[in-house]
């Protein structure tokens, strides 16, 4: 729900096409009709409040978005609408919602047959006991189970889940690019540095790198002359000790060994849950 403000008092209308389309600044655009009382408004005071809408508010959606602002004013609905004071801008927002952002008018701009109006956000709250309303082809809906993300889980050692949470930074997914090298049913690996932790040749690339080049660099940087095949193996994996967990997002190459200026160390796949699960 849009709230806007103008001469004759504050408006409130729906809106199904809001994103956000920034971080940083945080920018929210909204496509709303030519020529309706909410924009007008908006073109005049430079600000709006987005209303995102809880479970509980299917009537407080369906009066703002069957009537328009010149039709009714619909905050005055006895019952239907409370308020939620802002904190930086003039504009009402709607009390009981999942969020409420405060937004300044940065850009106005006409695509297709609607208006696109996208703001700074200056303020936001979220309730988290709330959750959100789902509209899909005129009925409403709320939030199911959890879907969860096809991830293969693997039981592996304290130490090396303590060793990946490090390396991740409490990061969500930790993203890493690694090369598998086989020869006589062992597969090459590598001593991690300050621990006693066997793994396949990886490193985490930076955001916007290419993976297998860089790959190719940090082998190179490690002594290992491994020829890389150009085919990459995604591997998605929840690693598990106990309660604790950590997300990883493994690319994977195929490789062929050349030759190497430092001592190669091998190992059975099947003595590591986590490296038989990667090859």
């Amino acid at each position: 729900m849009i709230t806007s403000r103008g001469i004759n008092g504050p408006n409130v209308m729906t809106a199904e096409w809001v994103m956000q389309i920034s971080y940083q600044p945080m920018l929210i655009g909204a496509f709303i009709h030519e020529g309706s009382k909410t924009l007008k408004n908006i073109e005049k005071t430079k600000e709006f409040g987005i209303n995102v809408a809880s479970q509980k508010q299917t009537t407080a959606v369906n009066i703002a978005g069957g009537y328009s602002g010149i039709e009714l004013d619909k905050l005055k609905i006895k019952s239907i609408f409370k308020f939620v004071k802002p904190q930086k801008i003039k504009t009402p927002l709607i009390s009981g919602c999942t969020i409420n952002a405060e937004c300044k008018l940065v850009r106005k701009q006409k695509l297709g047959d609607h208006i696109m109006i996208v703001g700074k956000v200056v303020d936001i709250r979220h309730d988290d006991s709330k959750n959100p309303l789902i509209y899909h082809r005129g009925r409403y809906f709320g939030l199911g189970s959890t879907i969860e993300q096809d991830r293969v889980e693997v039981n592996v050692s304290e130490d090396m889940l303590e060793y990946f949470k490090n390396i991740a930074h409490e990061k969500f997914v930790v993203k890493c690019v690694g090369v598998i090298v086989e020869s006589k049913n062992k597969i090459l690996v590598i001593s991690k540095s300050k621990t006693a932790l066997n793994m396949i040749p990886f490193s985490i690339p930076p955001p916007g790198a290419n993976q297998r080049d860089h790959l190719i660099e940090f082998l190179k940087h490690t002594g290992l002359e491994i020829q890389v095949s150009d085919i990459p193996i995604m591997k998605r994996l929840i690693l598990k000790n106990g309660k604790n967990i950590q997300r990883i997002n493994f690319v994977l190459f195929q490789g062929k060994n050349q030759k190497s200026t430092k001592v190669m160390k091998w190992t059975h796949s099947i003595n590591d849950n986590l490296i038989s699960t990667l090859i």
